[in-house]
């Protein structure tokens, strides 16, 4: 029987995911001739090419492609039994974690005053990105828990719902909608409505709104943008009307020529949660995370309904 390590399956898993041998040295930490050296062994051991390997690229082969998931499993049941080993602690250490672009600069100001208050221990860092490219840095390991609007819907993590923030519809200062608290959603079939680049969560949101009022929105107009800070100024230049999360106005209509209007209730909305990998170890430890920022919100008046959990 061919003899097979943890660290040889480390090296695969992490020149697949990254397909560059210096970038996976780096992500498991070691240096780039010990990774090579694992993964010929590897190959030599199980008698298969696992990656092609040229200077322009890596890739990996079609006999390796069906190895991987296998390789994975091991490494994260390695991974799992490390973890399990460990004495159980309350929000100390390092914690990475993925905010989307639409969410982090309004609640982490808030956040990040509250841990530093209520879990001083907890060495968070952060990693902004789309929602897609986070949850695919959830499967890999990279990140260990993200700041996301539900449902993600994904096999193999799971969800805390945290709270609820409806959209308001932001227009050019001088609309007639300016100011109301009673617009109808299906009013946006009137406007020329200014959407986010692909890829971005909200924009997928937008459009659902959309479809639901029977409007359609701008997606083939060249002034899409890929943040709202960008949206948000060219809706003032009159461009057209976008919609915003209610925790984003604050930030966003400061200095800009804005109107904001709120749609009559129910309004459309979204839920905002933590997500996080079915294998953790550390689930009361998320929930206990979820609750800090629940409070965060509350502290820093945000434009949001917190989802307690039952006790």
């Amino acid at each position: 029987m061919a003899q097979v390590t943890v660290v040889q399956l480390r090296a695969f898993v992490a020149i697949a995911a990254t397909q560059h041998f210096g970038d996976a040295a780096a992500l498991i930490g070691v240096s780039q001739p010990t990774l090579s050296q694992a993964l010929s062994t590897l190959e030599a051991n199980l008698d298969i090419q696992l990656v092609e390997r040229s200077p322009r690229q890596v890739l990996v082969t079609a006999a390796g492609l069906k190895l991987l998931p296998f390789a994975q499993q091991a490494v994260a049941a390695v991974d799992a039994v490390v973890q399990a080993a460990e004495p159980a602690r309350w929000l100390t250490g390092p914690m990475r974690l993925g905010v989307i672009p639409t969410i982090a600069p309004y609640l982490l100001p808030s956040v990040l005053r509250t841990i530093k208050r209520e879990a001083p221990d907890l060495e968070l860092s952060v990693h902004e990105d789309q929602t897609w490219r986070l949850i695919d840095a959830l499967k890999r390991g990279d990140i260990d828990v993200a700041i996301l609007a539900l449902p993600t819907s994904d096999a193999g993590l799971l969800e805390i719902p945290m709270y609820v923030e409806d959209f308001v519809l932001a227009l050019p200062s001088k609309s007639e909608l300016s100011g109301r608290v009673d617009v109808d959603p299906a009013t946006l079939k009137d406007l020329h409505l200014l959407l986010l680049d692909e890829g971005h969560c909200l924009r997928d949101q937008a459009l659902d709104v959309c479809r639901q009022a029977g409007a359609n929105a701008a997606g083939s107009d060249p002034a899409r943008a890929s943040s709202l800070a960008t949206i948000v100024q060219l809706v003032s230049a009159g461009l057209g009307a976008t919609l915003l999360p209610a925790t984003a106005v604050t930030v966003e209509a400061r200095g800009a020529a804005l109107g904001i209007a709120h749609f009559k209730a129910p309004a459309p909305g979204r839920t905002i949660g933590l997500v996080y990998r079915t294998s953790t170890r550390r689930v009361e430890e998320l929930e206990d995370f979820a609750e800090i920022l629940r409070r965060a919100v509350i502290k820093g008046k945000l434009a949001a309904r917190p989802l307690w959990q039952p006790s």
